[in-house]
């Protein structure tokens, strides 16, 4: 029996250990290198993605051809569900960030997976609603929200995504830049710099290299609420 990975609570909700031993044992392990794509937007969609270890970034191509990062998938976080759907595209690139082992399922094995399994297919569907409603807020953030309060949600939503809960109630988001957190938040490096900082000194959060701990979630929620 494997130990159930972080995050894949919602994926196999309704299913016991031994079910969802042979729905993983139905992919196929694949292992991507840092910087790797396991796919680019625009191809046909024809396989179904759940990160083991790693992490994988999903991004889009702007008008101007530049990119925007959607989201990032951390273990136990299944991505590219438009798989199942005879046709369909991939709406995103997704590249490994770092060393990335996935279990994967295509062809056969992801039809009989469907066929054999329909919960797992309505808990998919739950979770591409749940995502889907997750980039429309996106949204509506950067269309009437400002700067303080999308920065805010973008880290606290980093922390529901990739982020390491600590045992003084604090999360650890590490591996991001300034400048993924500013596109992301849709605004300046120099912007998020200086927002950062002034965080540091009301000890909402805690800045190293490429990290950044939230030391009160609560208050960060505040101001993501549009407190003080």
């Amino acid at each position: 029996m494997t130990e159930p990975l972080p995050r894949s609570q919602r994926l196999f909700e309704g299913f016991s250990a031994e079910e969802r031993d042979r729905i993983l044992v139905l992919g196929t392990p694949r292992v991507f290198g840092r910087g790797e794509v396991l796919f680019r937007e625009g191809e046909p969609a024809t396989t179904l993605f759940l990160p083991e270890t790693g992490r994988v970034k999903l991004t889009q191509l702007s008008a101007e051809g530049g990119e925007v990062i959607m989201r990032y998938m951390a273990p136990g976080e299944v991505f590219a569900a438009v798989a199942l759907f005879p046709g369909g595209l991939y709406p995103v690139t997704a590249t490994a960030t770092e060393r990335t082992r996935l279990r994967t399922w295509a062809g056969e094995p992801l039809r009989t997976l469907v066929r054999d399994h329909p919960r797992f297919e309505a808990n998919l569907l739950r979770i591409v609603s749940s995502h889907t409603q997750e980039a429309l807020g996106r949204v509506r953030e950067l269309a009437t929200e400002n700067v303080a309060r999308r920065l805010a949600r973008t880290l606290l939503r980093l922390g529901a995504q990739i982020g390491q809960p600590g045992a003084d109630g604090g999360v650890l988001v590490d591996r991001i830049t300034q400048q993924e957190l500013a596109q992301i938040s849709g605004t300046t490096l120099y912007t998020v710099s200086r927002t950062l900082t002034e965080w540091q000194e009301l000890r909402l959060v805690d800045i190293g290299r490429q990290r950044y701990r939230i030391v009160d979630p609560e208050r960060l929620r505040g101001v993501a609420e549009g407190g003080a």
